[in-house]
């Protein structure tokens, strides 16, 4: 299973996180610098061939928008789809939209999750299940394992190269 991690504003592409995934998908996980104007259309290119897009806070509104354009499911935390520092460039248009699993930090001072319920209620293209736990903006390690075994039903390790995440495409 290929699985895009993109982290959020102020985050890491590395880490315990990015290292658990990687025992048991095959990821694709770049460093993203939000501010530069190729940074979305970058990723997205990159995302193409996932089964599931992982993002936290920025990389969350990246994630919803790859997701939706592309057609893959997400697990979104604490997405950045509002209360965001600056607006960075996106693309926004031909929304397909998908299953967008978005978990929210109760104690979260940097994202309101009210917001961002609002926000894919009234704005939002696909459908969207809602988590909250019991934590801030930061997701902790447990929080994000649980959510990503939960959704690609984890059952033993399938890792891959890193280069086969682009080389070997799904026929249908």
């Amino acid at each position: 299973m290929k699985i895009a991690y993109l982290h959020g504003l102020e985050s890491s592409n590395t880490g315990r996180k990015v290292e658990w995934l990687k025992e048991n998908f095959d990821v694709y996980a770049p460093k993203i610098n939000y501010k530069s104007d190729k940074a979305f259309a970058e990723t997205l290119k990159g995302c193409k061939g996932a089964d599931l897009i992982v993002g936290s806070s920025m990389g969350g509104y990246f994630a919803y928008l790859i997701g939706s354009k592309l057609g893959i499911k997400t697990v979104l935390f604490n997405p950045a789809v509002v209360d965001r520092p600056f607006d960075p460039v996106v693309d926004d248009s031909k929304l397909k939209g998908k299953n967008h699993n978005v978990y929210l930090g109760k104690q979260d001072k940097t994202v309101n999750g009210q917001d961002v319920m609002r926000y894919f209620g009234h704005d939002g293209s696909g459908s969207f299940y809602y988590t909250e736990y019991n934590d801030g903006h930061r997701v902790p390690y447990d929080v994000l394992v649980d959510a990503v075994s939960d959704i690609m039903n984890l059952r033993e390790s399938n890792v891959q190269s890193f280069n086969a995440f682009h080389t070997n495409k799904k026929t249908q």
